[in-house]
């Protein structure tokens, strides 16, 4: 019993569980079990009550919902290291910053260098600029210890950069039209926020009361919903009136939420893609070249150049006491786009089969590349 306490509390464990959820998911959609995966997660379930009411499939309430949570730790413990952690220095929160913009404008260009002849498939320029946060923080996980605190902050600051510049993308590029009522009630809870953060209010209750309703208006604009996520992390108060801490205490509850059950129920959700019907020729059409190596290659150049550049111009300074080589390591882990690569793919070829699936077999391989090689070259660099 011990020795099980031993390995559910460790730092690996998590990470585990999140490999397990995605081959199951892997397993399931690819099995008998298929339909029963399939219908499980595209079931409707529906809340609220008489005229108001937010019906959505049960993936899309983890998508949307349970993934918010896991934004607002992250911004949480973002905002923490930035003012009073390792990131309160502007050189060293501005590096993640350049990396973000390296790791979205390289891929792009590769994408477009690939297939600019073709106008349907220059549609999906964005596929290959994502990085899913959540499996990157998996494989970070796995590698419990081995990794300093300083780069687990880079990568994750970096992460939530990455997912505001797609958000942003999403709502030029790929959303249809915008609700400027929804954006209105967005702009008002920001306001109420602003206010409990003020009087230094902390009084969790009123935070997830602004919160949810935060929430709904932005799911009904048609900016991504777990954005929502971030901006509440924002104005939670560092400590209480009494100088007692607070977003500590706040970050220390969600946690264990957050990667034993969020992160592993959004893998297993997520991860379910059909892999019988993809043929492995494919891979070599322009679409597939182009999200390959603008995700394996085009992410991990692009926030290293970006990043190096950026220490040699002064303008920003890498984590103290690292050393390029295991910096090299992190970038890697940027090239895992996954979920938030195929939710881009949907919005842009609109869930075309005109590649026959090419496309979603080059995310899926990418993504591995990038999990596989940034483990193994972390595991071997000092």
């Amino acid at each position: 019993m011990q020795m099980i306490k031993k390995m559910v509390l460790s730092e690996t464990f998590p990470g585990i569980l999140l490999i397990f959820f995605t081959f199951l998911a892997l397993l399931c959609k690819n099995s008998s079990l298929s339909v029963i995966y399939t219908d499980f997660f595209h079931a409707n379930f529906t809340v609220g009550f008489d005229h108001f009411q937010i019906s959505k499939s049960l993936d899309l309430w983890i998508n949307d919902g349970l993934i918010a949570i896991f934004f607002l730790c992250i911004g949480l413990e973002l905002k923490y290291e930035i003012l009073r952690g390792q990131l309160k220095n502007i050189r060293a929160v501005s590096l993640p910053i350049f990396g973000a913009l390296g790791g979205m404008i390289t891929p792009a260009l590769i994408f477009a260098a690939i297939n600019y002849s073709h106008d349907f498939a220059m549609k999906g320029w964005a596929i290959p600029t994502a990085t899913d946060i959540a499996f990157a923080v998996g494989i970070l996980m796995l590698l419990g210890n081995k990794i300093p605190t300083s780069l687990k902050l880079f990568l994750l600051s970096l992460a939530i950069f990455d997912d505001l510049g797609a958000i942003v993308i999403i709502a030029l590029f790929y959303t249809d039209q915008l609700s400027a009522l929804a954006i209105i009630i967005c702009l008002f809870c920001i306001f109420a926020l602003l206010l409990l953060n003020y009087y230094h209010i902390t009084h969790l209750s009123l935070y997830v009361l602004v919160g949810v309703v935060l929430w709904i208006a932005m799911l009904k604009s048609g900016v991504h919903a777990t954005l929502a996520g971030v901006i509440i992390s924002l104005f939670i108060p560092l400590d209480t009136k009494n100088k007692k801490p607070y977003l500590h205490e706040v970050l220390k509850d969600l946690n264990p939420w957050v990667v034993y059950f969020i992160l592993p129920l959004f893998a297993f959700a997520n991860a379910g893609i059909d892999i019988r019907d993809m043929h492995l020729g494919s891979v070599f059409s322009p679409v597939s070249l182009g999200i390959i190596l603008g995700l394996f290659l085009g992410k991990q150049l692009g926030v290293f150049t970006f990043c190096f550049i950026a220490i040699k111009l002064k303008l920003a300074k890498l984590p103290e006491n690292i050393k390029y080589g295991k910096f090299y390591g992190i970038c890697i882990l940027t090239g895992i786009g996954f979920t938030m690569s195929l939710f881009i793919d949907g919005l842009a070829y609109k869930n075309s089969d005109i590649f026959e699936h090419a496309d979603k077999l080059a995310i899926l391989i990418a993504s591995f590349l990038s999990a596989i090689v940034g483990f193994i070259y972390l595991k071997i660099v000092k």
